[in-house]
């Protein structure tokens, strides 16, 4: 089932539980979290028993359907697959192979006319392009400063 589907049931359940038992949930997580759709699928059923709303139940039925149908099979968590992610960008290269340095940073103008991107002295990023064309002027060290002279 597509996201918008899911999303479109969510939402009209989501409107029916505020209209009818006043509960406001959130669409975007319920149509994305399994764990919350199945909190919001036991409520609303329970809901539907208890001050007999049929169609709160019909809905929940309906999202359930949507959110067992999309179960990826053996999907790794995020957390989890961020953390290899890692482990195989840090470990040790094979004997053999050399390890990737991570380029030098240029202090020079490149090719391309593009400057440093950083000051040196502050490491804020520099406004103004710096090229062959545009040479930045020394700044005077007993100039006001604006951060020290806020107003």
């Amino acid at each position: 089932m597509l996201v918008s589907e899911k999303l479109a049931i969510a939402a009209h359940l989501h409107v029916l539980l505020r209209r009818k038992t006043g509960r406001v949930t959130d669409t975007e997580w319920l149509a994305g979290n399994r764990e919350y759709a199945l909190e919001i699928i036991r409520f609303s059923r329970a809901k539907a028993a208890e001050d007999g709303h049929p169609d709160l139940a019909e809905w929940a039925d309906k999202l359930e359907r949507a959110m067992l149908e999309g179960k990826p099979a053996g999907k790794q968590p995020l957390a989890q697959s961020a953390m290899q992610m890692v482990r195989e960008r840090h470990a040790v290269p094979p004997q053999g192979q050399a390890a990737v340095a991570a380029p030098a940073p240029a202090s020079e103008p490149s090719a391309s006319g593009f400057g440093q991107s950083v000051f040196g002295e502050s490491g804020f990023a520099d406004s103004t392009m710096v090229g062959p064309d545009r040479v930045r002027k020394p700044r005077d060290p007993n100039a006001p400063r604006y951060v020290g002279g806020i107003r």
